[in-house]
């Protein structure tokens, strides 16, 4: 039992610098921080990193917006009033060696047991359009089926997970939409939608993971989280 539960807290200590972060859009005055961390805690990134800001029209137009660049993160200020708005940041390559998670440049000399790219997508709700209870067009994302800005603590909110415009099977998705949590992952039923139960009043995150294999020992990892704010 002593060497199971070694081994389990080991297990989580080497998948934690690449599956615990989520990257998610933050309103900050006028514009919104694309923001990087864990748990409450933003951390540094390097701004090239994010490849793309797409603003959602109520008809459903994409519009590439400006990314502002600063040092240690990426900033975006929308020139018009949009539904949602959503972002690509590319996570690099990342290999899980003997030694624990590294990344591309860190992995000389070291047992590989497995490798991969990471991307992180993110999509926040500014307001309510009927076409946000559909994929947007992002390559994986979170599809709430109806409006949760009215909703309040203790709700269940259906939401569907889909990767290039279908359903996934195999992803997995947090329980909770509260920013005091930490994100509980469970598989979603691609027939089916998720209910996720809605956090207390204020911004919302919901997260969502995906492995797909690409050959033996190489996997591309997909993450996607979805925000939102309640009052209720």
């Amino acid at each position: 039992m002593k060497k199971y539960f070694l081994f389990c807290a080991v297990f989580l200590l080497l998948y934690q610098p690449l599956l615990a972060h989520d990257m998610w859009l933050q309103k900050s005055g006028e514009g919104f921080d694309i923001i990087y961390g864990h748990s409450g805690k933003f951390d540094p990134y390097e701004p090239e990193r994010v490849k793309q800001v797409t603003g959602y029209t109520e008809n459903g137009w994409l519009v590439q917006l400006d990314i502002e660049r600063k040092k240690d993160a990426c900033r975006v200020v929308p020139d018009d009033a949009f539904c949602a708005i959503g972002a690509l940041l590319d996570n690099q390559y990342w290999l899980k060696t003997t030694d624990g998670w590294k990344n591309q440049r860190e992995g000389k000399d070291l047992e590989i047991i497995q490798q991969g790219h990471s991307y992180k997508y993110t999509k926040n709700i500014v307001k309510w359009c009927e076409n946000l209870a559909k994929p947007l067009g992002q390559r994986f994302e979170i599809v709430p089926l109806q409006d949760p800005t009215g909703m309040k603590q203790g709700d269940c909110l259906p939401v569907k997970v889909f990767f290039e415009g279908k359903p996934v099977q195999g992803a997995k998705m947090a329980k909770t939409s509260s920013m005091e949590q930490s994100h509980e992952m469970e598989p979603v039923q691609a027939e089916g939608p998720s209910m996720v139960t809605i956090g207390p009043p204020g911004l919302q995150l919901i997260s969502a993971k995906f492995e797909l294999p690409v050959k033996e020992g190489q996997i591309v990892w997909f993450a996607a989280s979805l925000t939102f704010s309640t009052t209720k």
